[in-house]
């Protein structure tokens, strides 16, 4: 009976660290950019314009759990044309998004999990 309680306990501790092991880490990146909405103009609704090193921009889209924190730092997205400075901590999540775009398109963007975000 003992070495049945042994061997449970050797399982279940094992089971559990393995958990840890299976967690993967991802690059952190910090930067500034807009939280911006041009469908107003023809462009896509709500996304984070970042700027590249190459001088460009790159359009990220936010993924579920990050549009909470957005909103209680930036307020509730409303349909207006509208650029917010930010200050953005955020990771690539490998997944795309879609976003709404003029005259019924859409585009893919890349999606990214907000860590932490503030208003400029």
């Amino acid at each position: 009976m003992k070495i049945g309680i042994i061997l449970f306990g050797l399982l279940a501790w094992i089971s559990c660290n393995e958990e840890k092991i299976a967690k993967r880490d991802v690059e952190t990146i910090e930067s500034e950019g807009e939280w911006v909405n041009m469908l107003a103009t023809d462009g896509c609704s709500w996304h984070f314009e970042i700027p590249a090193e190459d001088k460009t921009m790159t359009y990220y889209l936010p993924d579920d759990n990050s549009r909470k924190e957005i909103e209680k730092v930036l307020g509730k997205k409303e349909d207006s044309y509208s650029f917010t400075k930010v200050r953005i901590r955020y990771s690539l999540t490998g997944r795309k998004r879609d976003v709404q775009c003029g005259w019924g398109a859409t585009n893919s963007y890349d999606e990214i999990a907000v860590y932490e975000i503030t208003k400029k």
